[in-house]
């Protein structure tokens, strides 16, 4: 797995990741994610276009990350959801709770 960060402006950042998040990767997003919050992002378009693979602790960091940043009163936005990840969130039924976009500057426009 790879993440890269890029700040979209002053408070709005863009976390790309790439590759598999499973059970062996999904502890060191989790440490990526909660040291972005750590030092002050509260805005963060996650973008999963170039996920091939999530699991359950996958979602479950996601989840985290939501109930964090929302008593942060911060706001997350997940981009450019795969079939396949798409379909784990429908059937989880975590459609609900994520803002889910397809298009980058709808995303930042949102906020």
């Amino acid at each position: 797995m790879n993440i890269t960060t890029t700040d979209i402006n002053e408070s709005i950042k863009k976390i790309d990741i790439q590759g598999e998040i499973d059970v062996y990767t999904s502890i060191d997003l989790k440490l990526e994610l909660n040291n972005l919050v750590d030092n002050g992002s509260h805005k963060l378009i996650i973008d999963l276009e170039n996920v091939t693979y999530m699991d359950s602790s996958g979602l479950g960091v996601l989840v985290a990350l939501l109930k964090r940043i929302k008593t942060e009163e911060g706001q997350l936005k997940l981009l450019n959801l795969p079939p396949s990840v798409a379909k784990i969130f429908e059937l989880t039924r975590l459609t609900k709770f994520f803002e889910i976009y397809n298009d980058l500057d709808n995303a930042i426009n949102s906020f």
